[in-house]
C-alpha cells in the first residue's frame, strides 16, 4: 500500500473516535527515535491487515529540530477500522524536559519506553510523573530485548525474572503517584467532614458539651480506590516487549492468538496465563497454577522461541520454513547475521504491528478526555472550578462531547461572542486575533487546509504577534487560560549575546524574540546594563539554542559570553572553631566587620543591630540580620507559588476586594504557616510567623522581613486567610510609610553586598522605627486654633508627638492625608518615601555585613551509569570539579553501577564531554538542577590567630574557592575587586649589569 492521500486524511479527521494523539517518552538512549523510525519506515505496509503511514511530530535533539515535523496517514486494523495517529517523538535528554511537557499537553496518551537492561532511570521517573500530572493514559514498551541475549547472555528464565523486576520498578513509580493522590483527596475530604461536624456541633450544642465518643478511621482510603487500570501488566495488553533496532516486538495477545489455534486452548485463557506463575502440564494438557520447579508459560512458549532464533541464525532455511517467512536474496546473502535476523523477525513479529495495535486498543481518543483533566486545565492559580462563572463551567460539557464547530482559516476568534463579555468579570490579557492559515504537518512540509475538525493536532499561522510563548485560543471569552505547563528542568545557565557586527542588532533582537516564542523553557532577558541574556536549562540546551539563533532565527554571526553562573548570598551563625579547627572560645570572630564603617547617620552596636537615619533626619530605622534555619528557605522556595497567591490575596484585601480562593489553596497556605511555625522554634523566634512583614525578593523569595518594632501593630501577612475579617484601615501615621520599608527590603534582598547577587535564607528584623515629621502650621489654621499650643505645633505636631511616644499612631484617612500634606505633614508618596526606601536598603546591607557572610552555589544532581572498569576515572573527574559522591550502587543483574553525586553548576561546563572522553564513551551523566548549597569557606577570611599564621602563612594565598567565585562575579559586573596584580615586583637583572 502506498502513501495515504490527503483526501483520506481529511475524511479521517472528521471521526474523532478513531483519532489517537500520543507521544513517545523515555530516558535518553532508550530507543525512542529508533522505534519512531520503525513506525514511520513501515511505509504503509505493517501487515496484510494493518497498513498506512503515521502522522509524526519530531523534536529530536540529535537532529537539532525545533519545529513541528509530521507525516500523516491512516492505519487499518484487522477489524476494518481506519485510525489516524498523531505521533510526537519527544527528546529524552533532561535539558529538554520542557518539550516533553509540551508534547504531553497536546496528547491523550503516551508510549513509555524502558531499556530492558538499564531499567527505570531518572528521566523515566520524570516522564511518568509528567504524564500523571497531565492525566493522560500511558502504555509501556520494554525495548532493547536483544541486549539481554547478545550482551548479558541471559537464559530465557533469567530474562523473565529480569523483566518482572523492571515491571515492578515501573509500577512502583506509578503506585507512589497514585498513593499520594489518594491520600491528598482523603485529607481534603476529612477536612470538609471536620468542618461540617463543627458546624453541626455548634448548632446542636453551642456550649461544646458533647457526650458522643470520637470514632477514628485509620484506613488510608486506598482499599476503596480503583487501580485496576493503573498498573502495567502484559496480561492487560498495555505492555509490548521489543527490539526496535532488530525490528521486532510482540504483546501477549499475539502469542495467545498463535497458540490458541495450535494448542486448542481459548485465547482468553492464554491471555490471562501467558504472563505470571503458570506452567503447561504436558501430560494433562492443562495450564496449571504455580511454577515451582517448572518453566513459566511465558518462558516456554514465548522467550524460548526468540532465544532459539538468535542462537540458530545459521540454520535459517529450516527456521524460515517453520515460521512461514520469506527473506529477500540480498538479506540472506549478507555477511552480517544481524541483517538476516532483522529481516526474519521484522516479518514474523513486526514491532509496528504490536505497538500500533496496543495504541489503538488501549489509548483513548479525544472524545474520552476525563472531566478531571478538563477541570484541572481550567483551574488556574487559586481559583477552583466551581467558583468560575457559569458560562465557563458550561464549556466543560462542550469539551467532553466535542462539538461540530470547526476551526476555519480567516476566522476571527472574537466574532461571535463579544456580546457575552458584558456578563463576565474583567478578563486580563484577553486579545482578539485572526487565524491566517491552518496547516496539516506532513514531515517537514505543510499542507494548507481550509478547516480542521475538533480533536486533531494542527498548525496555525498568523499568531506570532499575539502569542509570546503559549496561549489558549477560544471562540468564547468565558474560557480561562489553561494552567501553565509543568517543567521538570529549571533554567539556570545564562549567557550574554551580542552580534559580531553592531549594525545587525535589530536582527539579533528579532531572532531572540522568535527563539523565546519557539522554546518553552528558554528565557530572554535584557539586563539593566543593556545586555541581551539567554537563560537555558543546561549546557546541551544552551548549545542547541545558540545554533538555532545562528542558523534559523537571527541568521547572523553572534558573540557569546562565558556562561554567567548564578550565586546566592547568605549569612551563617558565628563559627565556633577557626580555620585550623582550634576553638575560638569567647572571641566570636565575624568576618569583614571593617566594611561596616560608622558615621553620624550609621551606628552598629556589638549585638549586630544597625541603626541608620535618613539624610533629612526625619526617620530612623534599626535592622538586625539573622540566619534562617536551613529548612526554612527550602520550604519558601518550594512554596513560591503559594506565597505569590498570598500576596495577591493581601493586595486584593487592601484594595477592598476579596480574592476567591479554592479550599485546597487556602488549606495549603495554612499548612505553610504551620510548617513555618514548626521550623521557627526557640526564644528568638517567638511569635515570629505572626510578625512576618513580607517575603523577598520579588515578594515571594526565600527571605523574611520581620516586624519587631515595639508598639507598632500592623496586620500580619497571613491576615487575608481570615475570611471573616477584613483588613482594618489602621489609624497609624507611620503605617502610610509601611510600603517604603517593604520596598527597601525588596531591593536589599535582590542584590547583596558581596557581589550583587540575590540573598537567600536571611531574616531581617526591624527593631526600631522612629519618625520625626516636620512641623509647619497650616495656612488654613486660624490663630485661635493654635492658641494655647507650643510654638510650631499644630495638628501635625500632635500626630508626631503620639508617634514618638507610642511608636504607632492614628493613620489618617485618604482625604485627611491630603489635608495633612497641605498642613505640612510629609507625603508618603513624596521625596521622603525615596529616602526611607534607600535607608532601609542600606540598613539591611550593613546588617548583613555585620554577620559572617557566605556564598551559596547552585548545585546539580548528577546521575552516572558506568561499568566497573571506568569507575575510578569517573571519580577522578568528579573530584577535579568539586563534585561530591552521595551514593553508589550496582544495578542488579548487570555490570553497571549507578553513581549519584552533586556538582556545582559553576564547574559543570564541559563535564559531560570530559566524562565521555575519559571513559571512552562508557559513562554519560545526567545533570538536573537540585538545590543551593553554602560554600564552606569564608571569602573574606584572613589569618588572625597564631595557629592560622603558622598553618597558612602571613599572606594566606592558598586557593579560596568562595573568593574565586565572588571575584569572578564582581569582575564580570564591573564592581571593584580587591586584588594585587603585582606584589613584591623587582626589576630583572641581566648578567651584564649585575655589578
Amino acid at each position: 500500500m502506498g502513501h495515504t492521500t490527503l483526501d483520506k486524511i481529511k475524511a479521517l479527521q472528521k471521526n474523532p473516535a478513531n483519532i489517537r494523539n500520543l507521544c513517545i517518552l523515555a530516558h535518553v538512549d532508550h530507543g525512542k527515535t529508533t522505534l519512531a523510525d520503525c513506525l514511520v519506515a513501515s511505509n504503509g505496509i505493517i501487515s496484510s491487515r494493518l497498513a498506512g503511514k503515521l502522522r509524526y511530530l519530531d523534536s529530536r535533539e540529535d537532529e537539532q529540530i525545533r519545529g513541528i515535523t509530521m507525516k500523516s496517514s491512516a492505519i487499518s486494523l484487522h477489524y476494518e477500522k481506519d485510525y489516524l495517529i498523531n505521533l510526537i517523538d519527544s527528546p529524552g535528554h533532561v535539558d529538554f524536559s520542557s518539550e516533553v511537557s509540551t508534547a504531553v499537553r497536546l496528547c491523550d496518551g503516551a508510549i513509555i519506553m524502558v531499556d530492558a537492561v538499564e531499567g527505570v532511570c531518572p528521566q523515566t521517573q520524570a516522564v511518568l510523573r509528567q504524564a500523571w500530572l497531565e492525566n493522560i493514559r500511558p502504555v509501556l514498551v520494554i525495548n532493547k530485548m536483544d541486549r539481554l541475549i547478545m550482551e548479558l547472555k541471559f537464559t530465557s528464565q533469567e530474562a523473565y525474572t529480569h523483566l518482572q523486576k523492571i515491571l515492578e520498578q515501573v509500577n512502583a513509580v506509578t503506585g507512589s503517584l497514585f498513593t499520594s493522590k489518594v491520600l491528598e483527596e482523603r485529607a481534603d475530604k476529612e477536612k470538609e467532614k471536620d468542618k461540617e461536624k463543627e458546624k453541626e456541633k455548634e448548632d446542636i450544642d453551642p456550649m461544646g458539651c458533647s457526650g458522643s465518643e470520637q470514632v477514628y478511621d485509620w484506613s488510608a482510603g486506598l482499599e476503596d480506590s480503583d487501580d485496576s487500570q493503573l498498573y502495567f501488566s502484559p496480561d492487560q495488553g498495555n505492555v509490548v516487549f521489543a527490539s526496535a533496532t532488530d525490528g521486532w516486538g510482540f504483546s501477549i495477545q499475539q502469542f495467545a492468538n498463535i497458540y490458541s489455534q495450535k494448542m486448542g486452548i481459548r485465547g482468553e485463557v492464554l491471555r490471562k496465563t501467558l504472563w505470571g506463575d503458570f506452567y503447561l502440564h504436558a501430560k494433562a494438557k492443562k495450564i496449571m497454577k504455580g511454577t515451582k520447579g517448572k518453566k513459566p508459560l511465558f518462558v516456554q512458549l514465548v522467550l524460548d522461541n526468540i532465544w532459539s532464533l538468535y542462537d540458530a541464525v545459521d540454520k535459517v532455511e529450516k527456521m524460515m520454513l517453520s515460521l512461514g517467512v520469506k527473506v529477500m536474496a540480498r538479506d540472506s546473502r549478507h555477511s552480517d547475521p544481524k541483517v538476516l535476523l532483522s529481516a526474519i523477525c521484522g516479518q514474523w513479529l513486526p514491532v509496528s504491528q504490536a505497538v500500533l495495535s496496543m495504541v489503538c486498543e488501549k489509548l483513548p481518543s479525544p472524545l474520552d478526555m476525563t472531566s478531571e483533566r478538563i477541570e484541572k486545565l481550567m483551574s488556574v492559580g487559586a481559583r477552583r472550578f466551581d467558583s468560575l462563572p457559569t458560562q465557563t463551567q458550561e464549556l466543560k460539557t462542550g469539551d467532553r462531547h466535542i462539538r461540530t464547530d470547526y476551526t476555519t482559516s480567516r476566522f476571527n476568534m472574537c466574532q461571535s461572542h463579544t456580546s457575552m463579555t458584558g456578563s463576565l468579570p474583567p478578563v486580563p490579557h484577553l486579545a482578539c486575533c485572526t487565524l491566517d492559515s491552518l496547516y496539516l504537518l506532513m514531515g517537514r512540509e505543510l499542507e494548507d487546509l481550509e478547516e480542521v475538525p475538533p480533536g486533531n493536532v494542527l498548525g496555525i499561522g498568523g499568531l506570532e504577534e499575539c502569542v509570546l510563548k503559549s496561549a489558549t485560543l477560544s471562540t468564547s471569552p468565558a474560557l480561562p487560560p489553561f494552567i501553565p505547563l509543568n517543567f521538570e528542568a529549571t533554567p539556570i545557565v545564562r549567557v550574554a549575546i551580542e552580534p559580531k557586527h553592531p549594525s545587525e542588532m535589530p536582527k539579533l533582537v528579532r531572532g531572540m524574540r522568535l527563539l523565546n516564542q519557539a522554546d518553552p523553557c528558554a528565557e530572554v532577558l535584557i539586563q539593566e546594563t543593556g545586555e541581551h541574556v539567554l537563560v537555558t536549562a543546561g549546557e546541551v540546551h544552551l548549545q542547541r539554542c545558540l545554533d538555532d539563533l545562528r542558523e534559523r532565527f537571527a541568521k547572523i554571526k553572534i558573540s557569546v559570553s562565558k556562561p554567567i553562573i548564578p550565586f546566592r548570598e547568605t549569612v551563617v551563625k558565628p563559627p565556633k572553631v577557626d580555620m585550623v579547627n582550634e576553638d575560638l572560645g569567647k572571641q566570636q570572630k565575624v568576618a569583614v566587620i571593617h566594611q561596616v564603617k560608622e558615621s553620624d547617620t550609621l551606628h552598629l552596636d556589638p549585638s549586630g543591630l544597625v541603626t541608620l537615619t535618613t539624610p533629612n533626619r526625619q526617620a530612623t530605622v534599626g535592622v538586625r540580620a539573622v540566619p534562617l534555619p536551613e529548612e526554612v528557605p527550602l520550604l519558601l522556595e518550594g512554596s513560591a507559588d503559594l506565597i505569590r497567591t498570598l500576596e495577591q490575596a493581601g493586595q486584593a484585601q487592601r484594595d477592598g476586594r476579596f480574592l476567591d480562593m479554592s479550599p485546597r489553596t487556602h488549606d495549603a497556605l495554612l499548612g505553610l504557616k504551620s510548617k513555618l511555625e514548626g521550623l521557627l522554634q526557640g526564644r528568638k523566634w517567638r511569635n515570629a510567623v505572626d510578625r512576618i512583614w513580607a517575603f523577598g525578593p520579588r515578594r515571594h523569595g526565600p527571605n523574611i522581613l520581620l516586624n519587631s518594632v515595639e508598639g507598632y501593630q500592623r496586620p500580619s501577612v497571613w491576615h487575608c486567610l481570615e475570611r471573616d475579617k477584613g483588613e482594618k484601615d489602621g489609624d497609624n501615621a507611620i503605617r502610610d510609610f509601611d510600603n517604603s520599608i517593604v520596598s527597601g527590603f525588596q531591593l536589599a534582598t535582590l542584590s547583596g553586598p558581596m557581589c550583587e547577587e540575590p540573598l537567600m535564607g536571611v531574616c531581617f528584623s526591624v527593631e526600631r522605627w522612629e519618625m520625626n515629621f516636620p512641623i509647619q502650621p497650616s495656612s488654613s489654621e486660624s490663630p485661635a486654633d493654635t492658641a494655647g499650643q507650643p510654638e510650631g505645633r499644630g495638628e501635625a505636631g500632635r500626630v508626631c508627638e503620639t508617634a514618638q511616644a507610642e511608636g504607632a499612631v492614628a493613620r489618617p484617612s485618604q482625604q485627611r492625608r491630603h489635608e495633612d500634606i497641605g498642613a505640612g505633614v510629609v507625603d508618603c508618596y513624596g521625596p521622603f518615601s525615596g529616602q526611607l526606601i534607600a535607608a532601609v536598603k542600606e540598613a539591611c546591607r550593613h546588617a548583613f555585613q555585620a554577620k559572617p557572610q557566605r556564598l551559596m552555589a547552585a548545585m546539580y544532581t548528577c546521575e552516572i551509569m558506568a561499568t566497573a572498569e571506568v569507575l575510578g576515572r569517573v571519580y577522578g573527574v568528579l573530584g577535579k570539579r568539586e563534585g561530591r559522591v552521595l551514593q553508589e550502587e550496582m544495578k542488579e543483574g548487570t555490570d553497571m553501577f549507578i553513581i549519584k553525586a552533586v556538582l556545582p553548576v559553576a564547574e559543570s561546563f564541559g563535564f559531560a564531554d570530559e566524562i565521555r572522553k575519559r571513559t571512552s564513551g562508557l559513562a554519560s551523566p545526567q545533570l538536573v538542577f537540585s538545590h543551593w548549597e553554602v560554600i564552606g569557606s569564608d571569602p573574606f577570611w584572613v589569618p588572625t590567630t597564631e595557629e592560622e599564621y603558622l598553618h597558612f602563612g602571613e599572606k594566606a594565598d592558598s586557593a579560596n574557592q568562595a573568593l574565586k567565585y565572588m571575584n569572578a562575579v564582581r569582575r564580570r559586573k564591573g564592581l571593584y575587586v580587591e586584588e594585587k596584580i603585582v606584589e613584591h615586583g623587582e626589576k630583572q637583572r641581566t648578567l651584564g649589569k649585575n655589578k
